[in-house]
């Protein structure tokens, strides 16, 4: 028969850990972009031609009225340098009558009109002056180019330690109960005592 029961109730333990980490906030990236364009520059110029039918129109007796009047000038000039030299070379014929000259004689040969000459040529006898300028053309291409500009922003980290935490939720324990009758020395002692 058993006298004593002895009940026991275990320890309970909770744990609980956390881990240890670094917080730290990344900032949204930030680039600056800067575009610069292509760029194309073309400068031309066209062919220069010069046509000169200043001759031409002259030789075909179109003149211009200060053409005509440096002609008409140039041409008095011939006429009166020749009608002098006409009458000189008359006058001189003229002195000569003791040689058997006569009057009559020399006003012939100066009033009678010397063999007609014609020609026939080609009209204009001058082609117009013609000259030109090469054309040019000037090609001047700047490629376009990207620049990045980032932003870079290092923000410090916060280190957090680790963490372990242990609790007791219940502290071990024996009881020990007497389940027996009591036992009296005397045995009398015991108001149930029957003799």
């Amino acid at each position: 028969m058993d006298v004593l029961r002895i009940s026991t109730t275990p320890i309970q333990l909770s744990m609980s850990s956390q881990r240890a980490r670094l917080e730290s906030k990344i900032p949204d990236p930030e680039a600056g972009i800067i575009n610069q364009p292509g760029r194309l520059e073309i400068r031309s110029e066209n062919i220069k031609v010069n046509i000169d039918t200043f001759d031409a129109r002259q030789s075909m007796g179109y003149r211009t009225g200060l053409g005509i009047m440096k002609d008409s000038a140039q041409a008095g000039t011939q006429a009166a340098g020749d009608a002098t030299a006409q009458y000189a070379k008359m006058g001189n014929q003229l002195a000569q009558i003791q040689n058997g000259v006569t009057p009559a004689d020399v006003m012939k040969q100066f009033t009678i009109p010397g063999p007609v000459t014609t020609g026939i040529k080609f009209i204009p006898s001058q082609g117009p002056d013609i000259s030109w300028e090469a054309p040019d053309l000037d090609i001047d291409y700047t490629p376009g180019k990207v620049e990045f500009e980032p932003k870079v922003d290092f923000s410090a980290g916060n280190y957090v330690p680790g963490k372990l935490e242990v609790n007791v939720e219940q502290f071990p324990k024996v009881e020990i109960e007497y389940v027996a009758d009591p036992l009296y020395v005397p045995p009398r002692a015991n108001p149930n005592y029957e003799e």
